[in-house]
């Protein structure tokens, strides 16, 4: 079992304070008052922080916020271990407990694409890619601040597309996770095309086809609100975020329901609750959390 390690503790509970209040400067009385340490300590752990740069100390305030140093430390840390790189096995444990394929979802820029999935399967066209437009990337979404929600509705295929997305964004958040009814529609969207072409709006007489079922999946009440145990669903796949360090929604998690597949509200409120617990398993892993507000 490893030994205590005081100083370390209290260092970390320095540059949490200062981490979530960047806009402030703090006293080394308000320091010692809000991380419990007595004055003599805090100015010697202060001292010495300053002194590596991790902090900066004002010359005439006498106030002290996060250092220089800590840029360069962010940016390693940063090309350190990524979500990515724990998703494997939490993926396999993902589909063994529920019974369905698993994936992952990350957001590049203005699309969403599958990364990975359980059990590994080598997709022709070389896995799934889709534009980011309602409702697609509705989890990215639900978290996310205002400007980008309403960049990500101003991208709507079409008018009548932007008020269901909307609406759907609050059950997201209060549920942790997505249910995606099945429609042929989205089906056709998000599997891999036995054809060898990615579905990419720009790609020729494909795009054409993915325009047209993007439109389609658009009018569509393809995300379900807020879920009735005693109901019955259809859902085509079943997703939870996983937050990284900045507070954002880095992945998605999710399993796919088998076309046909008649579930209980019951059911596919268990299914989200098991889902969820793996994204927040891989979240805890990254250190990463919810963003404080949305």
């Amino acid at each position: 079992m490893a030994r205590p390690a005081p100083g370390a503790d209290r260092s970390v509970a320095v540059l949490d304070l200062l981490a979530s209040h960047p806009d402030e400067r703090f006293t080394l009385s308000e320091v010692a008052r809000r991380c419990d340490l007595n004055k003599a300590t805090a100015h010697a752990l202060l001292s010495a922080l300053a002194d590596h740069g991790v902090l900066l100390r004002h010359p005439e305030e006498k106030r002290y916020s996060l250092g220089p140093r800590l840029v360069a430390i962010g940016d390693a840390a940063r090309r350190g271990y990524t979500a990515l790189d724990f998703l494997p096995p939490l993926l396999e444990r993902l589909a063994t407990r529920t019974g369905y394929a698993a994936r992952a979802w990350q957001r590049q820029d203005d699309h969403v694409a599958v990364v990975a999935q359980a059990p590994v399967r080598r997709a022709e066209g070389g896995g799934v890619r889709l534009p980011l437009t309602p409702p697609v990337g509705a989890l990215f979404m639900a978290w996310s601040d205002s400007a980008s929600i309403e960049a990500w509705l101003a991208r709507a295929p079409a008018a009548d597309a932007v008020r269901p997305a909307l609406d759907a964004l609050p059950a997201l958040r209060r549920q942790g996770f997505a249910v995606t009814l099945a429609s042929p529609e989205w089906r056709a969207l998000s599997e891999a095309r036995p054809t060898g072409v990615a579905p990419d709006p720009g790609n020729g007489e494909a795009g054409d086809e993915v325009r047209r079922l993007l439109a389609a999946v658009a009018r569509q009440r393809v995300l379900a609100g807020d879920i009735d145990p005693g109901a019955s669903y259809m859902p085509a796949e079943v997703a939870a975020p996983v937050f990284s360090s900045a507070g954002l929604v880095d992945l998605d998690l999710a399993v796919t329901v088998p076309a046909g597949e008649d579930l209980t509200g019951a059911r596919v409120l268990a299914l989200g609750r098991e889902v969820a617990d793996i994204a927040a398993e891989l979240t805890d892993a990254v250190r990463g959390h919810p963003p404080a507000e949305t």
